[in-house]
């Protein structure tokens, strides 16, 4: 949260009742009156204000506090400043391009000023690019599942504080262990120097519900930017990178707790659910039907049922369908229709609106359902000492595995915050129970990992050591691990790549293909590309890479590639792979070739095994004298699909294995087909870009056996997808990252500015200039919206022309 007045929203729902202001968070009270409770303080960091004496946890935050504490960064019962005075220098764009103008001298020729205005604006935001208004604060949300949410609402009073109150307890666990744990500051030059801390100063502010009115039970924890330092009481600004990497593992530790408290005050059991765009399972109160999650998660709903009703209103008045466009306004115009009022209400009143909406779902007595969710817990509230490490063992191996997966390197953090997520299906005795577990399951995990992280090599004062004998120099959790099957697949493809005896192509046969024009294109390959052509062809690597960077021509130099090996392996001596099913079938056009995705070759390829024992197991059945001729007959059938299978999986000697958009595949992947492709005597070559995007999964690899080649590798220079040359070299500069080329696109007027309608106009008519002139011209804009505006101006020009005719086919965006 900025330095400001950001902090503002938090208060607007506050209900203003006859409450006396004091230490209270009792939902109870604030039940009838309309809007939300007062905010409360929270932290030991409270220990440190009033000059001293502190503030008691659980106060009540009025708006002066939060405009000392967030606004001004102050002491928010005294207003004096915590620590350093923030830098209030900052000022927006369109103010400082205002006062620089100005200022300037007028000039004889308005020209001159015009260009000298126009310098100033570009210099002035290119400034706003790198200036960050002072942070205040950082609004922690914490948020149960939805199927407790859903329970509160129903619930009867005494029920609905019980659950609040877990809610409540559940945050101050993670705030309390965030403090020990995550939070710290910084001191030095640079902030060198890690500095354990008092504590932090919040405020927490619950909510009731989500914009759209369904019940969403989920408390801000504003935290302030502002910390005194353990070991010279000085206060000091947060060091926001251990909380921004510590993010997830509060959040799953959270849940857990959570879990663990409504168990213990209510009996809820909690199943596993599958998540609808995620592999992670998430947990729900068992007796919440998806029905009634449904039915308090209707927003996006009511939007587009209220679209509907305004298009069908729409073509009725025109006689015509509305545009992409028109529909867009429609939509938006939907948006605010169904947008609740802003009016704030009490909780008694929103009970009611819930309990009526829950009805149809549950019966005609939604308090007596929620009543019914409880005691359906039939897990033990477990202790650390219940737990034996060959149990956790197994724990941390899954943790491991599900990290190393998705990074090829990861931190202590990581791996805390997975085994958090795999002991959500364990209840245990109470929070501090759960925490131990969890750093015990850590720890096992730790210990099977590679630690990858340069070492201390110097001696640190004494002084400057933590209670623990660690230097303060090093952040908390800074150890960057790995595995050792992740480093063995490593080592594995860097031996593949430096492996010499794989299939190749005689020189003679390269040199006679190259020297012809392909055979689907009208040309020959040009110098560089039968040069690559040559070295990857003929070098009997293993395991070959070719970097090619955009616009070289990659797809002309494998087809070529193609040529070459089909000539001296046979036809169907080349197989294409993608990390993607879309770039599977680009390759497949371009090439003319087999293609499919490396996540499919993946599992089919592990098939083979269970594939080869059950031909194995019917084999023995054909062969048994007691099997009847027509079940040998079925059988030997089965056998024959089953080895046609095998066969259509199986690389074999002197093929080409062609892996496109190599940088995007991840390492284990790349590694099971780099074994494949030596055990079969097949070569892999793997055709990318190290500078452009890296894998999801665990990757890296496509740029560490490019670098390991000190140079010396396959790579196309000759940028073809330009006709002017400086735009060759510009393109080139830009994909190194050279700050230069944005100067050669400025000099050759590539770049223009404006508004967003200014913008998407100078683009539609540079278009239609060109359209009309019969060039082929393409527009390319960043967002869906503007994608459909641009679209729908085009198509209704074409459709005035003659161009196109007015019917066609109905898309599922709204185009057609």
């Amino acid at each position: 949260m900025s330095l400001g007045s950001g902090y503002r929203y938090l208060m607007e729902s506050v209900a203003v009742g006859d409450g006396a202001p004091g230490q209270s968070s009792n939902l109870a009270r604030y039940y009838a009156e309309s809007g939300t409770p007062p905010g409360v303080f929270l932290g030991a960091g409270l220990a440190g204000l009033d000059d001293g004496r502190g503030v008691p946890k659980g106060t009540q935050v009025t708006e002066d506090h939060l405009f000392n504490l967030l606004g001004m960064c102050c002491d928010p019962i005294t207003a004096e400043p915590l620590g350093r005075r923030p830098n209030r220098s900052h000022q927006s764009a369109a103010t400082r391009i205002t006062e620089r103008v100005a200022a300037i001298e007028e000039v004889a020729a308005e020209a001159e000023r015009a260009e000298l205005t126009k310098r100033i604006e570009a210099e002035e935001r290119a400034k706003t690019v790198t200036q960050r208004a002072p942070v205040a604060g950082f609004d922690l949300t914490f948020s149960p599942p939805k199927s407790v949410s859903v329970a509160w609402a129903l619930a009867d009073r005494e029920t609905k504080a019980v659950i609040y109150e877990c809610h409540r307890r559940a945050i101050d666990v993670v705030l309390a262990y965030a403090e020990r744990e995550v939070f710290c500051s910084r001191s030095g030059t640079n902030g060198v120097v890690e500095e354990d801390i008092c504590g932090v100063v919040a405020a927490a502010f619950t909510h009731f519900d989500s914009r759209a009115g369904d019940p969403q039970l989920h408390d801000h924890v504003v935290v302030a930017n502002r910390a005194r330092s353990a070991s010279d009481g000085i206060w000091r600004t947060l060091d926001s990178r251990g909380l921004f990497k510590a993010t997830v593992m509060l959040s799953e530790l959270h849940q857990g707790v959570l879990m663990d408290l409504l168990t213990e005050a209510l009996g809820w059991g909690w199943d596993a659910r599958h998540r609808r765009h995620s592999d992670e399972l998430r947990f729900e109160v068992t007796g919440v039907t998806e029905t009634l999650l449904a039915e308090f998660s209707q927003r996006t709903a009511a939007i587009e049922e209220r679209k509907d009703t305004l298009v069908d209103a729409f073509a009725a008045a025109h006689g015509r369908q509305p545009t992409n466009v028109e529909v867009l306004r429609l939509r938006q115009q939907a948006t605010l229709e169904t947008r609740p009022e802003k009016s704030h209400h009490s909780l008694a009143e929103q009970t009611g609106r819930w309990r009526a909406r829950g009805e149809r779902h549950v019966g005609g007595d939604p308090v007596s359902w929620v009543a019914e969710l409880a005691e359906r817990n039939d897990l033990p509230p477990l202790c650390a000492s219940d737990l034996a490490d060959a149990i956790l063992s197994d724990v941390a191996g899954v943790a491991l595995e599900k990290v190393a997966e998705r990074r090829a390197t990861f931190s202590r953090a990581n791996l805390l915050a997975e085994v958090h997520r795999q002991l959500h299906g364990v209840r245990f005795a109470s929070p501090d129970e759960r925490i131990c577990v969890a750093e015990r399951t850590t720890e096992l995990a730790v210990a099977r990992s590679l630690l990858v992280s340069v070492p201390e090599l110097h001696t640190t004062p004494e002084r400057l050591l933590r209670p623990d004998a660690t230097s303060r120099f090093r952040r908390k959790g800074h150890e960057v691990y790995t595995t050792p099957t992740l480093l063995e697949a490593e080592a594995r493809l860097l031996d593949a790549g430096r492996r010499r005896g794989g299939p190749a192509v005689a020189t003679a046969t390269i040199a006679k293909i190259t020297e012809e024009n392909l055979a689907d294109r009208d040309h020959r390959l040009s110098l560089d590309q039968a040069l690559v052509v040559e070295q990857v062809a003929a070098s009997g690597r293993c395991l070959d890479v070719l970097v090619g960077p955009a616009g070289t021509g990659k797809s002309t130099t494998m087809a070529g590639l193609r040529a070459v090996w089909e000539a001296e392996h046979g036809p169907g001596s080349v197989l294409g792979l993608a990390p993607s099913a879309a770039a599977a079938e680009v390759l497949a056009a371009e090439l003319r070739i087999e293609t499919e995705n490396t996540a499919k070759w993946c599992f089919e390829h592990h098939r083979q095994a269970e594939r080869q024992a059950t031909i194995a197991q019917l084999r023995s059945v054909v062969a048994d004298p007691g099997t009847s001729p027509p079940r040998r007959t079925a059988l030997r059938s089965e056998v024959a699909c089953l080895e046609a299978e095998v066969a259509a999986w199986r690389l074999r000697a002197g093929q080409l294995v062609i892996v496109d958009e190599a940088s995007l595949a991840g390492t284990l992947a790349l590694d099971e087909l780099s074994t494949a492709a030596i055990d079969a005597g097949a070569k892999l070559l793997l055709v990318g870009d190290p500078a452009q995007l890296s894998a999801v999964d665990a990757g890296g690899m496509f740029s560490a056996l490019v670098r390991d080649r000190d140079g010396v590798v396959p790579q196309l220079s000759d940028v073809r997808r330009f006709s002017h040359a400086w735009e060759k070299a510009a393109s080139l500069e830009l994909r190194a990252g050279s700050e230069d080329a944005i100067d050669a696109y400025l000099a050759h007027d590539r770049v223009a500015d404006g508004d967003r309608d200014q913008m998407l106009d100078a683009c539609y008519r540079a278009w239609k200039k060109d359209t009309d002139a019969g060039l082929t011209s393409l527009m390319i804009a960043g967002d869906q919206h503007s994608v459909s505006e641009l679209n729908a101006r085009a198509q209704a020009d074409r459709i005035a022309a003659g161009v196109v005719c007015e019917s066609g086919v109905r898309l599922v965006g709204g185009a057609t």
